[in-house]
């Protein structure tokens, strides 16, 4: 009898064990339960499907020729605040989706056409746009694409220019590979900026990459990267190259699974320091902080002393215990204002929760629960 009761004890305190260490495991997953979850979750403005941008949604035949197929990668606000181009990953395609100022100035909604017809039924990769303020163009970055050596990838970064009023609305400036080997085709750069260095006046493009020390390989969830990269341009001998020069990571407190998109506000002189934004899309938040430049390579880094917060998308809250992810497929961010950020979200997965399809292929504007200063 006295070995039955000192069983049961055991059982009972191995129960309460666990029960406390399952608890405190779900604490710490369950950002809805967090005392900092109000003031370090970002609140959804509006939002809208792409589809609904470009289709007709009371026409048949239109709905069956674009079938799940607007599965947008990045975006970015053109600086007069008109428009948002998008790109997405499954097609060469440009959209442009007007904003409420733009169609006071009689914007139209367009998909346009890439100047590469043999192209139009492929899958383009694209994963990040930024824009050239010394050019006015657009830089558009392919993920990760084959090379002669079958065990190498390399992104790809074409330089285009936008005009809707031109015949040829998209039209290709230059087309650059990045001196940079993936070994897979699925996990390269997942985003893409446009930085001056105001001290030497040089440009340079910062490419984000999409795995943990840019190693899909990686079981570290802090060691976000990014690869500065400076253009090597074409000879008579050679093509032209985006050449590393130096890479830079996120702070070390920053703990996500993958990062999917990059985006710097940009103050009209293009100074730095100023506010950077990154995306993570399986950990379903965003991390804002500060980049500064520094007269040596990389030429830029995080500032550590300055804004450094993650930011929550908004879970499903109907019953706090629940707390699920539903902004499940963030592929992309652009700054709306200092305190305001507009994202696109890629097709939901077949093997995703339920709650993610609700919000795939949309564009979702969102404001910071804090309000950012000078």
């Amino acid at each position: 009898m006295a070995k039955k009761t000192s069983l049961e004890l055991f059982v009972w305190i191995l129960t309460i064990f666990i029960f406390i260490v399952n608890n405190d495991q779900t604490l710490a997953v369950n950002v809805c339960k967090k005392d900092n979850y109000h003031t370090n979750t970002m609140k959804l403005l509006k939002e809208q499907t792409i589809i609904d941008s470009f289709v007709d949604l009371s026409m048949y035949n239109e709905l069956e020729m674009f079938p799940n197929r607007f599965e947008s990668s990045d975006v970015i606000l053109s600086r007069d605040g008109h428009v948002m181009y998008v790109v997405f990953d499954n097609m060469y395609n440009i959209g442009v989706i007007c904003t409420s100022l733009g169609r006071s100035f009689n914007c139209t909604d367009e998909l346009l056409e890439w100047p590469q017809s043999s192209l139009k039924n492929k899958k383009s990769s694209f994963e990040g746009i930024a824009y050239n303020p010394r050019s006015e163009t657009y830089f558009v970055v392919q993920e990760a694409i084959p090379t002669d050596n079958k065990k190498i990838f390399q992104a790809n970064v074409f330089e285009i220019s936008i005009n809707q009023k031109d015949s040829i609305p998209v039209r290709i400036v230059e087309s650059c590979l990045i001196n940079h080997d993936f070994d897979t085709q699925n996990k390269g750069f997942e985003g893409l900026e446009f930085v001056l260095h105001q001290k030497s006046k040089k440009s340079y493009l910062l490419a984000l990459c999409e795995a943990n020390q840019c190693n899909h390989k990686s079981t570290t969830d802090n060691n976000g990267r990014v690869v500065v990269l400076e253009k090597t341009k074409s000879t008579s001998k050679s093509t032209c190259v985006w050449q590393p020069v130096g890479t830079f990571d996120l702070p070390s407190s920053v703990h996500f699974d993958d990062y999917s998109a990059i985006s710097i506000y940009h103050q009209p002189s293009y100074k730095l320091p100023t506010y950077v934004a990154v995306t993570s899309q399986e950990s379903s938040q965003v991390w804002i902080g500060t980049i500064e430049e520094i007269n040596k390579a990389p030429f830029f880094q995080f500032s550590s002393l300055e804004k450094n917060t993650v930011y929550n998308l908004p879970r499903t809250t109907e019953m706090a215990s629940e707390c699920q992810i539903k902004y499940c497929n963030i592929e992309g961010v652009t700054w709306r204002g200092k305190n305001q950020l507009i994202l696109v979200s890629d097709k939901a997965k077949t093997d995703q929760d339920i709650h993610c399809i609700e919000k795939d292929q949309s564009l979702h504007y969102l404001g910071l629960p804090d309000h950012l200063t000078d």
